[in-house]
C-alpha cells in the first residue's frame, strides 16, 4: 500500500517538475510563413534547446503560419505535429521527435492548411486546390482552410492553388502528410502593365458557341462530388446534411440526355436548434444542382429562337490560372415578373470557354418567385423570398473544362400567425466535384437514383464519426465545426 502511494507521488512530482521546466523557458513565435525545418533550426539557434528528429518521418518542408506568445518550443511542436504518427519527448533541454511504431502504410497523403491573401493576411474562401493535369480537386472553406486527400501515386506531382484575380501558387507533393500555409498574390500588377482592349460582347458570345465542342468533354463522364446542405433559422443551424454522390454527365453535344445522380453515402445533424413549429425542408438538392451547367445548356445566352431575353455588357477583364478572362454582365431586357436573373459570366480569352458564372433572381422576380421556390406551405403561414443567389465554376483539365463547384443560397422570411413566429430561414447548398472518370459508359440503376422530390436529410439514416474515409470534402468552416463538435459531445454524454 505504501509503495503504491509513493509511486503515485513520485509520478506526480516528475510531471509537475516537467511543467515547471516548460513554463520557465517560454518564447514568442510569430511567422506569416515558415517551413517546419526552418522553424526547428530557429529554435535551436536562438535557444539552448536542441532538436533531434528523423528527417524521413518529420515533414520539414511543410509551410506553416505561427502566431504564438509565451510558449515553450516543446509545446509548440506538439501542437503542430499533434495529428501525426510521431512521438515527442523532452529531457535535458533536448526535444526528440521519432516515428511511432504504430505507423501503418496508407495509399493516401493528407495535405492541410490555410490560404491567405498575401497583402492583408485575410482568409481566402473558395480557392481551388488541385493536382496539375489531374481530375482530383477540392476547395478552401469560408475560413480559408482546406484538407486535400491525395493518392500516394501523385508524390512529386504539382499542387496548384488558383483563384480568380490571383496568381497561381505551385508546390510539390511531398512524400509525407504536409502542413501548407499558402499566401496568394493578386494579379493587379499585371493588369496595370498590359493594354486591355475593349471586346465586342457579340463576338465573345459567338466565340462561346463556336468553341463549345472543343472546350468540353463530348463523351460521358462520371463525376464524384461532395454535397453539403445546411439550414439556418435566425442565423442558427437547425440542420446540416452531407453526402458523397456520383453524377452521370452526358456529352456536352447531347442535350437530349440529362444528368443522373447516384447517392453513395451521407450523414446529417438535425435537431441542433428546434425549428420552432415550422418544418422547413430543401427539396431535390443534389438532383437540381447536378443540372446547373451553363456551359452545357447555355442558360442566359442568346438562343436562335429568342435573341432578346437578356442584354449584355462588357465589363473588362480579370485573371484566372494566370490567363486573362473576359467579364460579361447580363440582365433581363424586360423584367416582367417572370423568373429572370442578372449576373456575370467569365469567359476564357483564348478558348472562349465559360469558366465562372454568378447569378441571382432580380428584385422584381423575387417578389413573384414564391410558387417557384416554395412547394408547400399552409394558408396561415406567409412566406416571402428574400434572396436567391447561385454560382457555378469550371476548371481546366487536359485543355478541356470540367464542372468544378456549384453553390446556392436561398433566404425566405416566414410569418406564422398561429404561433406568432417571425423567422428568416436560409438554405445553403454546396456541390464540389472532387474527381472525374472519362469515357465510362456505366449506367446508374433506377433504384439508385436521387429523385427530384427527394429531401437529402430524409434519405440519410446513419452517421459515422470516421465517415468520409479518403473522400475529398469541403472542410467545415469554424462556425460549422463548432456545431459538429457540440453534437459529438452531446452523444458522448448520453
Amino acid at each position: 500500500m505504501k509503495i503504491s502511494i509513493n509511486k503515485r507521488i513520485s509520478v506526480f512530482v516528475l510531471i509537475f517538475g516537467s511543467l515547471l521546466s516548460l513554463h520557465a523557458q517560454t518564447f514568442n513565435f510569430h511567422y506569416n510563413q515558415i517551413s517546419l525545418g526552418a522553424l526547428m533550426d530557429t529554435i535551436s539557434n536562438q535557444t539552448n534547446i536542441k532538436i533531434s528528429y528523423d528527417a524521413k518521418a518529420v515533414p520539414v518542408d511543410s509551410i506553416i503560419a505561427i502566431n504564438k506568445s509565451q510558449i515553450h518550443p516543446y509545446a509548440l511542436l506538439q501542437s503542430i505535429l499533434k495529428e501525426r504518427n510521431l512521438v515527442l519527448s523532452f529531457s535535458n533541454n533536448q526535444i526528440v521527435i521519432s516515428e511511432s511504431n504504430k505507423k501503418q502504410e496508407s495509399p493516401f497523403l493528407r495535405i492541410k492548411g490555410k490560404v491567405c491573401d498575401d497583402a492583408d493576411s485575410s482568409a481566402m474562401p473558395m480557392v481551388n486546390v488541385t493536382i496539375k493535369n489531374k481530375a482530383l480537386g477540392t476547395i478552401t472553406n469560408m475560413d480559408g482552410k482546406y484538407e486535400f486527400v491525395v493518392p500516394s501515386e501523385y508524390i512529386n506531382d504539382t499542387l496548384v492553388f488558383s483563384y480568380l484575380g490571383y496568381l497561381n501558387s505551385l508546390f510539390k507533393v511531398n512524400e509525407v502528410d504536409s502542413l501548407l500555409t499558402v499566401r496568394m498574390k493578386s494579379h493587379d500588377i499585371k493588369l496595370k502593365e498590359i493594354e486591355v482592349r475593349y471586346q465586342e460582347v457579340d463576338d465573345i458570345i459567338e466565340g462561346i458557341k463556336k468553341n463549345k465542342a472543343d472546350n468540353y468533354f463530348n463523351t460521358q463522364t462520371i463525376l464524384t462530388g461532395f454535397f453539403r446542405e445546411s439550414i439556418k433559422q435566425d442565423n442558427k443551424f437547425v440542420q446540416v446534411s452531407e453526402a458523397i454522390i456520383q453524377i452521370q454527365k452526358p456529352s456536352y453535344k447531347n442535350l437530349l440526355s440529362l444528368e443522373r445522380v447516384r447517392f453513395i453515402k451521407g450523414r446529417k445533424l438535425s435537431g441542433l436548434h428546434a425549428m420552432e413549429s415550422i418544418n422547413f425542408k430543401l427539396e431535390g438538392g443534389p438532383y437540381q444542382f447536378s443540372r446547373i451547367d451553363v456551359a452545357r445548356y447555355f442558360e442566359f445566352l442568346p438562343k436562335e429562337e429568342d435573341q432578346n431575353t437578356y442584354r449584355y455588357t462588357y465589363e473588362g477583364v480579370n485573371y484566372m490560372d494566370d490567363e486573362m478572362v473576359y467579364q460579361i454582365g447580363f440582365a433581363p431586357v424586360d423584367d416582367d415578373g417572370e423568373l429572370n436573373y442578372q449576373g456575370k459570366i467569365m469567359v476564357h480569352s483564348q478558348s472562349y470557354a465559360i469558366v465562372h458564372v454568378d447569378f441571382e433572381l432580380t428584385k422584381k422576380s423575387l417578389r413573384h418567385s414564391r410558387k417557384a421556390l416554395i412547394k408547400k406551405s399552409t394558408r396561415r403561414i406567409k412566406a416571402k423570398p428574400l434572396k436567391a443567389k447561385y454560382y457555378i465554376d469550371y476548371r481546366r483539365l487536359n485543355n478541356k473544362w470540367i464542372l468544378n463547384k456549384v453553390g446556392g443560397e436561398i433566404a425566405i422570411f416566414i410569418n406564422d400567425k398561429d404561433q406568432k413566429i417571425d423567422s428568416e430561414f436560409v438554405g445553403i447548398s454546396e456541390l464540389l466535384i472532387s474527381n472525374c472518370e472519362f469515357d465510362k459508359e456505366e449506367r446508374f440503376k433506377a433504384s439508385e437514383l436521387f429523385k427530384p422530390n427527394y429531401v437529402l436529410a430524409d434519405e440519410i439514416e446513419e452517421t459515422d464519426e470516421k465517415f468520409w474515409e479518403n473522400y475529398n470534402i469541403i472542410k467545415p468552416d469554424e462556425e460549422l465545426e463548432k456545431v459538429f463538435k457540440a453534437r459529438k459531445t452531446q452523444e458522448k454524454e448520453k
